[in-house]
């Protein structure tokens, strides 16, 4: 448990505040119309005020404000719940009684026995069993629904507990309302990077009745001001590219552009909180498989050449100096064994710096993916996710039947430069004048190696 969470006295939900929200309530709309059009914020970070005032930090209960609508019901899909901490930002926004369902893996409350005992009427659940012993329902989504039959889509990495919101860095995307589709149009509502239809087949990739409602919802709505892609995964051998690391090649390969140069020189980087067993050598997987994929581009490159690559991870030292020191890291579960059967990925790993968003301190939770130029001046795409790096996460191609098989649920929203900015490459550099706003990245350029000494954090070595 984090420092400010062991503070917080559990008397009830009239306990819990928040920083953020009591600077911007009532007016929280105005903040999401000034973060047009990345949509993009981090959470908030409870021991730094510095980043309570901040147009892009976003805190939970801001995404309940009354500013944002008339809310009429909420839907989380999420790997984690705490429910009593949930049911409190219902309560503090003074949001009460409001319809809520609930897609979940682990949750910590008997949710059948409340239900017996008739303690939560408004609440609406099911629990998913992962298929796999090495997959999981790691999404992390919500939906709000509003009196006037419009919806709003929330994907962000945090999951539904106080600790994941309190002193850790978690990345948010909010997309504008998406209002009811009028009797007189003629089309189906969707945007240029088919969200509508993407979130969609997802949707009805459960067969669950929980969902059914929620899907006529979207059916019913107008998503053209839809300006990200829709990337997700779901548990399965999946033959077509519609899914995890194919339909990311597939979208890339259609639309990210390298405007110079050879695209070889475009580095590739991830940013996440774990990481899977990758196998002896970065060419079992990471390289040959998935690097390979996310090098997609317009550009024909006949070379075949390797992108650069780099992974942002947590040192023993990026966790112990976090505000929470050690206990910051309950949130980066890789673990030693996995680590020893794969050093070699040491050699790819980059420290967790974020001087310039104010979370340098604060562990990162968030996970991110991402194409810039060598002089760290452009970007060709990012990707805010729930998945880490692994092949439970993306998939992997099996040698049987050459299909993508993937053990995990996911979700994540793709930007892409020329449906948010009219331009093949986004601006990082705030000295480019004439251009629009650099994108917001949740980390520092250029990125800083580990050196001889560094050590990623492991979940089980005690420091």
């Amino acid at each position: 448990m984090s420092s400010s969470s062991q503070k917080r006295k559990a008397s009830g939900p009239d306990c819990y505040t928040d920083n953020v929200w009591k600077r911007t309530k009532g007016t929280v709309i105005d903040k999401l119309q000034r973060s047009v059009p990345f949509n993009f914020f981090l959470s908030s970070v409870d021991s730094d005020p510095t980043t309570h005032d901040e147009d892009l930090t976003l805190s939970f209960p801001e995404l309940l404000d009354k500013s944002l609508g008339d809310l009429t019901e909420s839907l989380h899909i999420n790997f984690m719940v705490q429910l009593g901490w949930l049911f409190a930002q219902y309560f503090l926004t003074e949001q009460r009684g409001k319809t809520v369902s609930l897609l979940y893996e682990h949750c910590d409350e008997d949710l059948d026995a409340l239900k017996a005992m008739k303690k939560i009427p408004n609440l609406r659940y099911t629990k998913v069993k992962p298929q796999s012993a090495f997959g999981h329902h790691h999404t992390k989504l919500s939906m709000f629904a509003y009196s006037d039959g419009s919806v709003r889509v929330v994907v962000m990495t945090a999951n539904l507990r106080e600790e994941d919101w309190t002193n850790l860095t978690q990345g948010i995307w909010v997309s504008p309302k998406f209002p009811l589709l009028q009797d007189s149009d003629k089309h189906n509502g969707d945007s240029l990077t088919g969200f509508k239809n993407d979130i969609l087949r997802y949707f009805r990739s459960y067969n669950l009745r929980l969902l059914d409602s929620w899907i006529d919802k979207i059916q019913k709505c107008d998503f053209r001001s839809a300006n990200v892609f829709f990337i997700s995964s779901i548990p399965g051998k999946h033959y077509e590219p519609m899914w995890g690391q194919t339909y990311l090649r597939n979208i890339l390969k259609t639309h990210a552009h390298i405007p110079s140069g050879s695209p070889s020189d475009w580095p590739i980087i991830s940013q996440c909180s774990s990481i899977g067993s990758l196998g002896a050598s970065e060419k079992d997987w990471l390289t040959s498989e998935f690097i390979y994929n996310l090098s997609s581009s317009t550009h024909s490159d006949k070379t075949k050449k390797c992108s650069p690559f780099s992974l942002i991870y947590p040192t023993l030292n990026n966790v112990l100096d976090s505000w929470d020191g050690p206990l910051g890291g309950f949130c980066l579960p890789y673990s030693d064994n996995v680590h020893k059967n794969q050093t070699w990925l040491k050699n790819y790993m980059c420290k967790w710096r974020s001087h310039s968003r104010n979370r340098t301190r604060a562990v990162p939770h968030i996970k991110s993916y991402c194409r810039v130029s060598p002089c760290c001046t452009e970007m060709s795409w990012f990707l805010l996710t729930s998945a880490n790096l692994s092949k439970a996460a993306w998939g992997r191609e099996t040698k049987s039947d050459r299909c993508n098989y993937i053990m995990s649920q996911e979700v994540g929203v793709l930007f892409l430069p020329q449906f948010l900015i009219g331009c093949d490459t986004f601006p990082l550099d705030k000295t480019q004048h004439g251009r629009t706003i650099p994108f917001p990245l949740p980390f520092d350029l250029p990125l800083t190696p580990y050196s001889i000494n560094d050590q990623p954090w492991r979940a089980d070595v005690i420091p």
